[in-house]
């Protein structure tokens, strides 16, 4: 979708803001504990609300706790993850259209590299070799694992792309060829 906070980013822009004196100062303390500049922190804060908040809500997206999924998760039985799984894969084009506005596996790394930031998942992202790599570290169990496999596997499938998933009791690893 073009918002985009990185090392390449030109920043050419500038702006004056008036703020709450506790919220300017809660964001010189998030930058000092973080090792940021607070413009440097103020466009991770902007980057992910237009990547991510503007749009995620309307999308569907709602915030559960992590312990909550898991309990819910460990009570199913692998058929009705499996069913759920895909029936949510399924419907995922109307959530990248709304969110990225297209329905590419561009949009589907971009939702994904997102979601994991907002939910404070840990992942690796490597890129070699014509191929993209994403082991994501989540810490949910493996019927957790499972789900996530099925659903990213048949989202994959939906969108023409063929990828190799694997995982372990807390981990997801996608491995798709891009070129």
């Amino acid at each position: 979708m073009g918002v985009f906070l990185g090392e390449s980013m030109v920043l050419d822009k500038s702006i004056s803001l008036r703020l709450p004196g506790p919220n300017l100062d809660k964001l010189k303390k998030e930058a000092k504990n973080e090792g940021l500049t607070m413009n440097t922190l103020v466009n991770q804060i902007l980057a992910e609300y237009l990547q991510w908040d503007i749009t995620a809500s309307k999308a569907g997206w709602v915030v559960v706790l992590a312990d909550v999924l898991k309990r819910l998760m460990n009570e199913l039985d692998e058929k009705t993850l499996y069913k759920i799984a895909v029936a949510t894969a399924d419907s995922s084009k109307d959530v990248r259209l709304m969110m990225t506005g297209d329905d590419t596996v561009d949009g589907f790394f971009s939702i994904l590299r997102n979601r994991l930031r907002k939910s404070g998942i840990s992942y690796i992202e490597s890129s070699e070799k014509g191929m993209i790599k994403f082991i994501i570290h989540h810490n949910m169990g493996k019927k957790w694992s499972f789900f996530y496999k099925t659903q990213h596997e048949r989202m994959l499938q939906n969108l023409g792309q063929i990828g190799t998933l694997d995982f372990t009791e807390n981990t997801l690893i996608i491995t798709v060829r891009t070129k």
